[in-house]
Formats: C-alpha cells, structure tokens, sequence
C-alpha cells in the first residue's frame, strides 16, 4: 500500500478502474474453465456409466436368458398339471360369516363363575344366555 501525497487513507494496489475492470475478467475466464471443467467432468461420468451398464449387461446375458427359460418351464408346469389355472384370494374368516355373533348378554353370561350348587356336567348358564 502507497500512502497517498495528500494524507488521505492509502489506496490498494490495482484498486483503479483498470485494476477492478482485470479482476473482473479474470473471474468471468475462471468462471468459463469450471463450466467447461464440469462439463467435459459429466461427459466423462456419463460415458463411463453407459459403459460400466452395457458390460453388465453384456456379462448377464446367459444368466437372463436361463431365468426366462425357467419361468417358462415354471408356468408350463402349473399349467400342466391339470390343466386348469385357478386364480384367487382367501378372505380371513370366511369360515366363520354363516354364523351368528354371540351377543354381549351371552357372552358376559359366559364368564360369570358356575353355582356351587349345580353339578359340573349340567351347566345352566347356557340356558340363561339363551
């Protein structure tokens, strides 16, 4: 830093308007290099990435072709045995909507403990219930 002749705060070196006019141009030049630089960056990783899958693909070939044959013989097979397929779903509980929902009575009734003086084979709550 200069001091300046007439006692005023030193100025910068390059602080002129042709000093701030080359910052500028030189930042507009490194900012076109990165650009460039990112995109030659994301050719290069494209083009690696379309190469890396077609070799994958190239390398699995035989082992996608032998998997379709099986699930062909796999199908074939269900469909063979006797020849008919049948599609479907099990509903949960379908064994159980015929019959009716015990009600809240007769199912209290049936918790309650048994008298003392009714034998253990004849159970009455039952009758109550009903």
């Amino acid at each position: 830093m200069k001091p300046s002749p007439h006692g005023s705060a030193p100025t910068p070196p390059g602080g002129g308007l042709l000093g701030r006019i080359l910052t500028m141009l030189a930042g507009a030049v490194l900012l076109v290099a990165a650009f460039m630089f990112s995109l030659v960056a994301l050719g290069v990783l494209v083009v690696g990435g379309v190469l890396v899958y077609a070799y994958l693909y190239w390398k699995t070939r035989h082992l996608r072709r032998h998997l379709e044959e099986q699930m062909q013989q796999a199908t074939q097979q269900r469909e063979q045995r006797d020849g008919r397929v049948i599609d479907g779903e099990v509903l949960g509980g379908a064994e159980y909507e015929g019959q009716p929902e015990p009600s809240a009575a007769s199912r209290a009734a049936a918790r309650l403990p048994r008298p003392a003086d009714v034998p253990p084979g004849e159970d009455t709550r039952d009758d109550r219930a009903r």
